[in-house]
């Protein structure tokens, strides 16, 4: 449902996927807000350093940044009704998920981005506390019918 100047009436998203596509934007920019409250700065400023001593910290770096990228990216692809963006952000998810349980359990390299876990019970506690809006994010775009209709019609 397109204008005729080409942008999409924004009336025509159902409400679950206006907010879930916000949602992600949002939680995305209020994560690198958080972080810099956390860090401040100079610990920011040597967070970069440190993940810049080696190659592998540094794509590990430029990879999360560049999934953020693209889950802004997909977000804005789900309320253009493109059904890429649902599959891109679940994609984004495996990725992230897979990497915090490989870099927690120290079976995969840099230590960045990981959780201080000794068992796979405490994992999986800080894993769902870490993912629970990016679970609400899912069920809005998976799960009411009005969701699903918006993405089946638009195939």
């Amino acid at each position: 449902m397109e204008s005729p100047n080409g942008f999409m009436k924004l009336a025509f998203i159902p409400v679950p996927v206006m907010i879930a596509a916000s949602a992600i934007v949002a939680t995305r920019c209020l994560e690198f807000i958080l972080l810099f409250d956390a860090m401040g700065f100079s610990g920011l400023m040597s967070f970069i350093e440190v993940s810049a001593e080696s190659w592998l910290n540094c794509f590990i770096l430029l990879a999360s940044l560049l999934i953020v990228l693209i889950e802004c990216r997909a977000a804005y692809a789900m309320m253009r009704a493109r059904i890429w963006g649902r599959r891109a952000f679940i994609g984004c998810q495996i990725i992230v998920v897979g990497y915090m349980l490989l870099a927690s359990f120290e079976w995969f390299g840099p230590r960045i981005f990981r959780f201080d876990v000794e068992t796979q019970g405490e994992f999986l506690t800080a894993l769902l506390v870490q993912k629970i809006p990016d679970i609400v994010v899912l069920l809005l775009l998976f799960v009411p019918a009005s969701s699903r209709r918006y993405f089946a019609k638009r195939k």
